[in-house]
């Protein structure tokens, strides 16, 4: 294992600090079992591989990479919302929508245009974008 040292001016870490109890905080609220007490260092850890993992998964999912083909965008919403005991109806009640049209979605029988997805992609917990869509070829 490497060992990194960076140095941040003062009102950096206070920032990269509140964001942290902030995150601790939303992930004790939304699963009250856990004990989540990140130090600031930890997070700007997670931060770091996040972005590592989001940049190899766009390599691997690029579809201007291989060929000029057009590939099919689609969601992972419904497995998401699945893993996080999130209902259809409660996606749809949260966005004053009808069930049926965000089953629609969930089932990748449509996508969303961009607004709607941000707004879903919220109420699911803002999951990195590399979980949320793939490629289908």
């Amino acid at each position: 294992m490497k060992k990194i040292t960076i140095e941040l001016n003062d009102e950096t870490y206070k920032q990269i600090s509140e964001i942290t109890e902030l995150e601790n905080l939303i992930n004790r609220h939304r699963d009250k079992n856990r004990n989540d007490n990140y130090t600031t260092e930890e997070f700007v850890v997670g931060c770091i591989v996040d972005k590592v993992e989001q940049i190899k998964h766009f390599n691997k999912v690029n579809p201007f990479i291989k060929n000029n083909a057009q590939p099919k965008v689609k969601n992972r919403f419904k497995e998401i919302a699945k893993n996080k005991n999130i209902y259809i109806k409660d996606v749809a009640d949260q966005l004053d929508m009808q069930p049926p049209n965000i089953s629609k979605i969930f089932n990748n029988v449509s996508q969303p245009r961009l607004e709607l997805f941000i707004k879903i992609w919220i109420v699911l917990g803002s999951p990195p974008l590399s979980q949320c869509i793939y490629f289908e070829e």
